[in-house]
């Protein structure tokens, strides 16, 4: 007998490993359960509120905003590190100055036009070219010592060196600041939405812009440039991880952190069987479906499901899930498509094209296929019991006898897609004032399934 959770409230209990197949956990408030490895096939979540308990939202918002804050602050000293470089009369010291100011700025626009993993790309390679300066000019040094002039040389080899680290801190600073503020505004967002972001970006503006008037008073120079830097650090900072809230692709890697950081807290079905599950209207805000079976499972009207962990699933197209989510494929084309094991349950596919779409395995029970182009479609184990079938295309479709057409509703088919050279359908039934027989269709078809393949 399946288990009944209808209503119930499951805050931070654990179900892992349990067989909870067709239990029913609709309405109920599952915040924080484990269900990892759990076998759940055919349960209900519809209705169901995963996420943050309260006191894992609120330690993780002030994680955020502490990051946020501390940030700031580097960014800031990183930004006063260049502006005292640039304003030394030494010579040495302003090419250090210009040369880590001008890493400082193509880091900004790579993380603007390429995203942060490309930046952080560059970065090691800066670095690694700082180092290398580094090495160098003491290998300048030792040949001068080598000279007679030891006393002169250290002198010269520890003020380019310190000269060099100074440049390299407050670039690496700076940068480091630059990304743990985005990634603050990614997590503080991803848990508690646009007011956290707010209060996240406010509090590393006001921290950061502290610290610049502080080197202000001690330099009005090096002060201006470091507010200079520090205005540039919060506005990109801000974008990107709003970019990232908002699935920008080249920002993923800032948006992958902070769901994973906050998904570690959330309802967890990782590695759990949820084929044939139903979250109809559940909110699945940072839940963890990673490695989970998602084999037919129903996500339509889900709420936020771009909040939730997906892995490599089928939910990881964003194409994929507004389909899933809303099942409205009304003259469309997904020709070529993989569409395997989907819940299309109840969709609109009226006059959609899939050519060669793979649809194995997939729920398309009361789906409306209207005029829709099956040819060459791999409908393998699909079911299309109760679906409407009347004036499909299905030249060449990929039927097995695991195809399942009971109850299929439909009126006639064509067998091939009309062309110029050849523009008859081959309708069925041939004549065209008559229709198929309730069941016809099916039993036309299941005996000679294994002459489409």
């Amino acid at each position: 007998m399946a288990q009944d959770y209808r209503r119930a409230k499951l805050r931070g209990k654990s179900f892992k490993g349990k067989d909870l197949s067709g239990a029913d956990f609709s309405y109920s408030n599952i915040r924080g359960v484990d269900f990892s490895n759990a076998n759940l096939e055919g349960a209900n979540f519809s209705h169901a509120k995963c996420g943050l308990q309260k006191r894992s939202c609120l330690v993780l918002i002030f994680t955020a905003l502490l990051l946020s804050a501390l940030s700031g602050l580097l960014s800031a000293i990183g930004g006063s590190l260049v502006g005292i470089l640039l304003l030394d009369t030494n010579r040495e010291n302003l090419y250090v100055g210009i040369i880590s100011l001008a890493v400082l700025l193509i880091f900004f626009l790579i993380t603007l036009f390429r995203g942060v993993s490309a930046a952080f790309g560059f970065m090691a390679l800066s670095v690694t070219c700082a180092g290398l300066a580094a090495v160098g000019w003491a290998g300048i040094v030792a040949v001068t010592w080598a000279g007679g002039t030891a006393h002169a040389g250290a002198m010269e080899l520890a003020q380019v060196v310190a000269v060099i680290v100074t440049g390299a801190v407050g670039v690496v600073a700076t940068i480091l600041g630059t990304v743990t503020i985005a990634g603050a505004v990614a997590l503080a967002g991803t848990i508690a939405g646009m007011i956290a972001v707010t209060i996240a970006i406010s509090i590393a503006a006001a921290l950061s812009g502290i610290m610049a008037v502080m080197a202000a008073r001690v330099n009005p120079l090096a002060g201006g440039v470091a507010v200079a830097i520090a205005v540039i650090v919060i506005l990109l900072s801000a974008y990107v991880g709003c970019r990232a809230l908002f699935e920008d692709e080249k920002q993923s890697a800032i948006r992958n952190l902070a769901l994973s950081t906050v998904t570690r807290y959330g309802t967890n079905f990782q590695d759990s069987n949820l084929t044939d599950a139903d979250f109809t209207r559940a909110s699945v805000k940072n839940a963890n479906f990673l490695r989970a079976n998602l084999t037919r499972t129903c996500w339509f009207e889900v709420k936020k499901l771009n909040q939730a962990v997906v892995g490599k699933s089928y939910l990881a197209n964003p194409t994929i899930r507004k389909i899933v989510i809303h099942k409205d494929l009304h003259n469309q084309n997904f020709d070529g498509w993989d569409l395997q094991g989907l819940n299309l349950r109840a969709a609109n596919l009226i006059d959609t094209s899939l050519v060669g779409a793979k649809l194995n395995n997939s729920d398309l029970r009361n789906a409306n296929l209207m005029r829709a182009n099956l040819m060459r479609s791999q409908v393998d184990n699909t079911d299309f019991r109760t679906a409407t079938l009347t004036g499909a295309y299905i030249d060449n479709w990929g039927i097995t006898p695991q195809t399942q057409l009971e109850g299929a509703e439909c009126e006639y088919i064509f067998m091939r897609v009309p062309t110029k050279e050849n523009p008859n359908p081959q309708r069925l039934p041939a004549n065209w004032e008559e229709t198929f027989k309730p069941g016809e269709f099916a039993r036309f078809f299941s005996p000679l399934s294994s002459t489409f393949n």
